[in-house]
């Protein structure tokens, strides 16, 4: 079984479900994937200082290639309403054609990659619909072409995967092959001995008598700061670690007790995990997009065994899981925050632990989608 899969995610970007998935799957017998990246328009690379919209390919064993079109002569993919002789899609096409013919599922990622296979009629497409991708933009363009595009995907698609419950009752409405499959541990993160300068500070501020809530992850338009900033003040002991890509002009420093770390490498983040008192899922409740979002982040606070304390959503609600206190409010945070030496974790020995990792990691996650694959698609 040959699988094109288009990521919207970089190979060697912070390993998340495209990755984790197109690893797992090429390792079954008779799977080959051939994971393609995102092409970068030179424009791009001309403002960076940098080759990266020249093609990229890389073998990383005998079933999983790595493949990225040359960006050399596209516009910028913000832009692509502009193109209207679709020169994009044409060059595009042209380098992917061979790979084209030979496989026999498209998998796409992203409603992003939709025009580069929209008059294709002789190959199985495949929908891993992980987000809701017009939130994600802020840009007005895009916006309106992914919506555009993923309506369309969803109907042309012969199988649609769903992250959430909300993403998955939209796409039954449109697609009849539709199935959720939510997403994963990374059990890498559970390596806990590794050196780390996030951690050694976290160790000197617990010294001193300070008490640990922490975030790992993106900071964006969707972070709720003041469910962060009412922690900090409620005790003088309570101190706020967030690590992660801050994409806000918010100074979190000018809070003597918020601590702003930049990202680290995948493998400190189970290490800087465990050093937490009580980790965070701060999201902001004002828009219904919160209930299409699979939090990957509290897979990874439950594979460490961590007290959470997260907004209520649809899928926060339906993890129906000890150690995780949910709230609507910042009166709810502060209610926890008067007794929260009594909150417990999620799990009370290690054997629960250790079944909510078997059955809850990307390897479990990529053999319910080959079934699936060889269910609908076969």
């Amino acid at each position: 079984m040959k699988i094109l899969y288009f990521s919207p995610i970089y190979w060697d970007d912070l390993k998340q479900r495209p990755q984790h998935l197109a690893e797992e799957l090429a390792k079954m017998p008779g799977v080959h994937i051939t994971f393609v990246e995102p092409s970068i328009s030179i424009l791009n690379s001309m403002v960076r200082q940098n080759s990266d919209y020249k093609k990229r390919e890389q073998s990383v064993n005998d079933s999983l290639q790595i493949f990225r079109p040359s960006g050399s002569l596209r516009l910028p993919r913000s832009l692509e309403s502009l193109d209207i002789f679709h020169w994009n899609q044409w060059f595009e096409k042209r380098q992917l054609q061979d790979l084209v013919s030979s496989a026999d599922i498209i998998w796409l990622g992203s409603p992003v990659f939709y025009p580069l296979i929209k008059q294709m009629n002789t190959k199985k497409i495949v929908f891993d619909r992980m987000d809701d991708y017009v939130f994600l933009t802020n840009n007005a363009l895009m916006k309106k072409l992914l919506k555009k595009w993923e309506l369309e995907l969803l109907v042309k698609a012969d199988l649609v995967i769903s992250t959430s419950n909300n993403l998955h009752k939209h796409s039954l409405k449109l697609s009849k092959q539709s199935y959720l499959v939510k997403n994963a541990v990374d059990t890498a993160i559970l390596n806990i001995n590794v050196d780390s300068l996030v951690v050694s500070e976290l160790k000197r501020l617990k010294r001193e008598g300070y008490y640990i809530f922490g975030y790992v992850g993106a900071i964006d338009h969707w972070f709720d700061l003041e469910a962060v900033k009412a922690i900090t003040e409620f005790d003088n002991r309570f101190v706020v670690c967030i690590v992660g890509r801050n994409n806000l002009t918010y100074n979190f420093e000018q809070h003597r007790r918020m601590k702003y770390f930049q990202p680290v490498p995948k493998s400190e983040i189970g290490a800087i995990i465990e050093a937490f008192d009580v980790c965070l899922y701060p999201f902001l409740r004002n828009s219904y997009t919160i209930d299409t979002i699979n939090p990957v982040k509290i897979y990874e606070y439950l594979s460490l065994n961590k007290v959470t304390l997260a907004v209520e959503s649809e899928e926060t609600r339906l993890l129906n899981q000890e150690g995780v206190y949910l709230y609507n409010s910042l009166e709810e945070i502060r209610k926890y925050l008067i007794d929260i030496d009594t909150l417990q974790p999620p799990f009370y020995d290690q054997e629960q632990l250790e079944n909510f990792v078997v059955i809850n990691d990307w390897k479990a996650r990529a053999k319910t989608i080959m079934e699936l694959l060889l269910k609908e698609l076969q």
